[in-house]
């Protein structure tokens, strides 16, 4: 699934020039936590949100002394802190992505930049924006592909043990009866036992799961 097939196209923004308090005013009434502000041409110039504006001077403990010498990082954060309009607070530095990007492509950027929504851009114009609330419907959407009969559940969660969690058939043997998944094997730990149930759990069609370790031979 790509950026196209998931972004909202109808995105709540607001204009440069927008005083900061209209902007605080959608956020709230939209119930959202950050806006895209885009130009007249629907050109991209930077977000605003709740993480912004919460870095005014109204919210800060102790006001920052005046420098000794004229920093410009002094007097640029001074704006951000106290501008009235939109442009003074915003972040100009804004992660985007094409409308081709794929999930994890844009799951990847969210984690790096710590950021909760990603715009899309289509030649420079936004064409929509992908939130994290718009990748977790996918989880609900996505129908369950269902294994049927045991053999194909023995064979899934062979499959699957192996790919993920690196256990063959030389450490675990899978037995299925009546859709209960059976894992015998030499299971290390408490923790691996439960990366075992829970993996095994999500496989659509399978009705329980028992782990075990082979069962000690009797001494010669």
């Amino acid at each position: 699934m790509l950026a196209k097939d998931l972004m909202t196209t109808r995105v709540v923004h607001v204009s440069p020039g927008a005083s900061l308090k209209h902007a605080i005013r959608m956020l709230i009434d939209n119930d959202i936590s950050g806006l895209p502000v885009i130009d007249d041409q629907r050109a991209l110039c930077g977000m605003i949100t709740e993480g912004d504006i919460l870095k005014r001077h109204e919210f800060n403990l102790a006001p920052k002394a005046a420098p000794d010498t004229h920093d410009p990082a002094f007097f640029e954060n001074y704006v951000k802190a106290h501008g009235l309009k939109v442009e003074d607070c915003m972040s100009r530095k804004v992660v985007s992505v094409a409308p081709g990007a794929s999930v994890a492509e844009i799951v990847a950027l969210m984690r790096l930049h710590a950021v909760k929504r990603i715009p899309v851009l289509d030649n420079g114009v936004l064409a929509g924006i992908v939130s994290r609330r718009d990748i977790l419907k996918i989880e609900i959407a996505t129908p369950d592909v269902v294994a049927r009969g045991d053999e194909a559940l023995r064979l899934a969660v062979a499959t699957r043990l192996l790919t993920e969690l690196g256990l063959g058939k030389d450490r675990v043997e899978v037995k299925v009866r009546d859709s209960v998944v059976e894992i015998i094997g030499e299971i290390g730990s408490d923790v691996e036992q439960e990366a075992i149930r829970i993996l095994t759990a999500s496989i659509a069609g399978v009705g329980g799961v028992v782990t075990q370790k082979p069962s000690q031979q009797p001494a010669q």
